[in-house]
């Protein structure tokens, strides 16, 4: 389901929203919170990224491992500062 079904049923959700983590014990401890998360049925989990867009491939690949691997719904959530238009289209 599309995260803008899950707003659009008035129904009760929530998310959680994460910063990608730096170290590799940083993705194992988000990994660990994800799995228990899980049991809560969180509507969805967003990843975001630094200030700049310094972490953006991390987001979209944490992105992609949560919903594909982990089974969590998942959006990036990413800003616009300090991006062109066709920066923001590629994405």
């Amino acid at each position: 389901m599309k995260i803008i079904d899950l707003l659009r049923s008035n129904k009760f959700i929530f998310s959680c929203e994460f910063f990608p983590p730096k170290t590799e014990e940083g993705s194992d401890q988000l990994f660990q919170a994800i799995i228990d998360l899980k049991d809560l049925k969180p509507g969805y989990v967003s990843i975001t990224y630094g200030a700049g867009g310094s972490t953006r491939e991390k987001t979209l690949e944490l992105a992609h491992k949560i919903k594909n691997e982990m089974g969590v719904e998942s959006m990036a959530h990413l800003t616009c500062v300090g991006h062109s238009k066709n920066e923001i289209k590629d994405i």
